[in-house]
């Protein structure tokens, strides 16, 4: 009768691999979306977008000023 601790220990490794992969993509995702908000302000910046499609894809109320919203993002 074989023992069956390498094979168990091994699946343990797997298991624990999956799930640090896991935890490290879903702490990049908030990283991920503030370069994209910094990209899209750039491409403002730029005049390579326009005022219309920035305000749809920041999500941000047509009154304000995207000039000052793009300012503050790119400081941070």
């Amino acid at each position: 009768m074989r023992s069956n601790f390498r094979p168990n220990i091994r699946l343990a490794t797997n298991i624990l691999l999956v799930i640090g992969t896991f935890a490290i993509a879903l702490k990049i995702t908030p990283i991920a979306a503030i370069y994209k908000e910094k990209n899209l302000c750039i491409k403002y910046l730029k005049h390579q977008i326009d005022r219309d499609k920035l305000i749809k894809k920041l999500k941000i109320v047509k009154q304000a000023n995207p000039s000052s919203i793009c300012s503050s993002i790119l400081k941070s």
